[in-house]
């Protein structure tokens, strides 16, 4: 599902009388009551449902706890992802989508839900890929994003599989990425690995012209004994 089709669904909900709101609640159907009035304070739960509202519903409305009709969200992961990609934008908001991500992940976890992990994860490699600049700790969280898309890869693979068996795969930010950084930083070899898994699970993308754009490079530096390293201190 994409995100523009997640995101429709905070504006839903399911009726249910577990709620600390007034009337029924996306977040208390999913059982994040407790969790939302814990995490967030009341200044950035309104920051956040100001945000998930649409543009044309009446001001002071609040999609994630008044009364809707059935949600479109299968799970809270879903519903947690599509927060975090609306918080994404905004320097301010990466660490309120952060927290979001980080319940999403939970749950996708706790659900066994291979699909709504993939997502997650995909989610979490475009904040900390958009904001990987600008924060000391950016792109090693870029990293470790990709690693864990990477690792659930075969898995999500099968789950695709199964559901669209006449469908290609579709595109992997993790691998893509991954390959992507790889390369910037002149590890082709290892670059070279990630394209080939990539390749070899399914996924879709120019793989074949990666790698050989990449073995190109690294036979261009040569003997990568021979090459300093980018300290100075000596060969790689």
């Amino acid at each position: 599902m994409g995100l523009m089709a997640l995101r429709i669904g905070l504006f839903q909900h399911h009726p249910d009388t577990r709620t600390e709101f007034a009337g029924t609640a996306e977040l208390a159907y999913f059982g994040l009551s407790n969790w939302w009035m814990s995490t967030f304070t009341k200044a950035e739960r309104a920051h956040i449902e100001e945000f998930s509202r649409p543009h044309d519903a009446p001001p002071g409305s609040g999609p994630l706890t008044a009364q809707r009709r059935a949600s479109a969200f299968s799970s809270a992961a879903g519903l947690l992802t599509a927060l975090a990609g609306s918080l994404r934008n905004r320097a301010e908001d990466r660490t309120l989508a952060m927290r979001l991500l980080a319940k999403a992940e939970e749950r996708a976890k706790a659900e066994v839900d291979v699909l709504a992990l993939h997502m997650v994860y995909q989610e979490t490699i475009r904040l900390h890929l958009r904001w990987r600049d600008d924060f000391p700790e950016g792109l090693d969280l870029l990293f470790g994003a990709c690693y864990k898309q990477i690792a659930i890869a075969p898995d999500v693979a099968h789950v695709f599989r199964q559901q669209r068996p006449d469908q290609p795969l579709p595109t992997h930010a993790g691998f893509q990425v991954m390959a992507g950084l790889l390369e910037k930083d002149e590890s082709y070899a290892q670059a070279i690995e990630m394209c080939k898994q990539a390749r070899l699970q399914g996924w879709s993308g120019n793989w074949t012209w990666r790698i050989g754009s990449l073995a190109r490079k690294l036979s261009q530096r040569g003997n990568p004994v021979q090459n300093m390293s980018r300290s100075g201190l000596g060969p790689l």
